[in-house]
């Protein structure tokens, strides 16, 4: 029996702009967000069996993984001959809320690949394009894979597996996030309307991050995006206000979740988490994650 495991860090989005192709590669976003050390642990096992696949998250069977399930299958498709008469069991264990902007779908699929790549002697790179193809696939999202890869605070200049990333210097910060709930990525993504907004919001803010790539200006920009856009609801603009009105950085919305998301100092840390003790919701306070390689 093989059997390996993979840690992968999450990542939140502060603003994006789309970019399709027919080309899964080239397929992604620009923009930014930040890696977080939390993420998604992901346990394979292969066996004799009857060509079975068996997907768990936080110990439950689930019956639809859709990620998890089209990653494995490009991973076989491309790699048939060691999965001949094998039973495969994956198993992830999620540090932070999942189908709530996280990018814990791309940590999954990250996850999958790398925990499988030394039985069919798969390279870090066919890894990460295996990934990716999968969120493009299944619009679990656009550049959390790049992003997740590269680690720390990033501006994502151009799209698709090969898209040029910058990291903006985080001064040892680290990231608090307040989900309320969850969100599909492609109930945004598959709307006409809210893509023509979103991508023109994202590209003038783009060009003025890259103008001034710090963390004030970063925060700055996605807060713009998130009440520019009107994706997010007002309980979600009230949070921001609340919490731009403690903490040294501005706060925004999560791309795409239903949640609210900024940076603190050592000094501010414990100050804005007393503050929010009555907020109901999921919290994660985490370090910024290195990159993934």
């Amino acid at each position: 029996m093989y059997s390996s495991e993979c840690y992968v860090p999450s990542h939140i989005t502060g603003f994006f702009v789309p970019f399709f192709s027919d080309d899964c590669l080239k397929t992604g976003s620009t923009g930014t967000g930040v890696s977080l050390s939390l993420g998604v642990n992901t346990k394979i096992n292969v066996m004799e069996g009857r060509g079975s696949v068996d997907i768990y998250l936080n110990g439950t069977k689930k019956n639809s993984a859709p990620v998890s399930l089209n990653c494995i299958n490009l991973v076989k498709k491309k790699y048939l001959k060691y999965f001949t008469n094998k039973d495969i069991l994956i198993q992830h264990e999620s540090d932070v809320p999942v189908e709530s902007g996280f990018g814990a779908s791309a940590s999954a699929a990250l996850g999958i690949c790398f925990s499988i790549k030394d039985m069919i002697k798969m390279s870090p790179e066919e890894c990460i394009k295996i990934a990716h193809e999968t969120e493009v696939n299944t619009l679990g999202g656009l550049g959390d894979v790049v992003a997740e890869v590269k680690g720390g605070i990033e501006i994502r200049k151009s799209p698709g597996v090969d898209g040029e990333i910058e990291n903006i210097p985080s001064n040892g910060l680290k990231v608090i996030a307040i989900s309320l709930g969850m969100k599909k990525t492609e109930s945004v993504l598959k709307n006409p309307e809210k893509v023509k907004i979103i991508e023109k919001c994202g590209a003038k803010l783009l060009k003025k991050l890259i103008s001034e790539p710090t963390v004030e200006r970063m925060m700055e920009c996605s807060k713009k995006f998130t009440y520019s856009t009107g994706i997010m609801p007002k309980e979600i603009l009230d949070l921001i206000e609340i919490v731009s009105e403690i903490n040294s950085f501005n706060a925004s919305g999560i791309m795409i979740g239903e949640g609210v998301f900024t940076f603190i100092n050592e000094e501010d840390e414990k100050k804005v988490l007393e503050s929010l003790i009555d907020i109901k919701g999921d919290f994660i306070v985490s370090p910024i994650a290195l990159g993934l390689l």
